[in-house]
């Protein structure tokens, strides 16, 4: 790697430990809106309809729990993100370098894939976390809301 392009990925990985949160802050679900322009809060969502959503039926005790958990989560992620950030610019300039052989650029993708991995075990670690806070009757829509994702965000 060239005396200038370490330096640079150092600095592309910092930058996005402090971007990549600001920018995910404004992302979401689009806000149901009626005629007025204000938030409608009967708004209908897809799912089921046997029970309450978990998260209108917390406690107190349960939100905080739940807040510590997705902070925690937060945390360890944003570490982890800017690392497979780097691991990803790193085989794109590995890649790209016409002197790096399949060995090299396997390595890489083996690092990248382990970072993947480590991200993939902190969500799912979560999920379980999260469901432990609640009761027989809660744990009924979240696992539900958990079964119709597409994948863990």
């Amino acid at each position: 790697m060239s005396q200038y392009l370490k330096p640079v990925l150092i600095l592309l990985a910092c930058a996005s430990l402090f971007f990549l949160p600001a920018a995910q802050a404004g992302e979401g679900k689009p806000q149901h809106k009626n005629a007025a322009g204000h938030h409608d809060s009967k708004a209908k969502h897809k799912g089921h309809h046997f029970s309450p959503h978990w998260s209108k039926t917390l406690s107190d005790e349960q939100r905080l729990g739940i807040d510590r958990l997705h902070l925690e989560l937060g945390r360890e992620l944003a570490v982890l993100k800017a690392k497979e950030v780097l691991k990803e610019k790193e085989l794109n300039v590995l890649s790209a370098s016409g002197k790096a052989g399949q060995k090299a650029i396997y390595a890489k993708i083996d690092e990248l894939m382990e970072v993947k991995r480590d991200i993939m075990r902190q969500r799912h670690d979560h999920l379980v976390e999260m469901r432990e806070l609640l009761t027989p009757e809660q744990r009924l829509s979240y696992d539900m809301e958990v079964l119709g994702r597409s994948g863990v965000k």
